[in-house]
């Protein structure tokens, strides 16, 4: 194999998993996630309303929600990072191209 068809290919490999990562990243996961745990706050909330005006014995323990899962790991961290560093440095690159082209444009 020919040294710039494994850079081609590389470069291939590395702009598909960018796209990928940065496409989940900005799919509303997080804001789903964010909603579903209000939701079962403010089911805690009218549960604890309930029991008050009923007159039942009220613990706040047993109305906190705490069934957050953390899922980081390696990998996720390193792929975040690498989606992070390629983002910022094609967005330093087309600036810069478009820089370039106005100098261009302007003489």
């Amino acid at each position: 194999m020919k040294p710039k068809k494994i850079f081609n290919t590389t470069v291939f490999c590395l702009f598909v998993i960018f796209l990928s990562i940065y496409g989940a990243s900005k799919s509303g996961y997080y804001e789903y996630e964010n909603k579903k745990q209000k939701e079962l706050t403010e089911e805690s909330i009218k549960k604890f309303e309930e029991d008050i005006e009923n007159g039942k014995n009220v613990n706040l323990n047993d109305y906190l929600v705490e069934d957050i899962k953390n899922y980081d790991n390696r990998i996720t961290n390193i792929a975040s990072k690498l989606s992070d560093t390629l983002y910022n440095g094609i967005t330093k690159s087309l600036e810069e191209g478009f820089k370039l082209v106005e100098k261009i444009i302007e003489d």
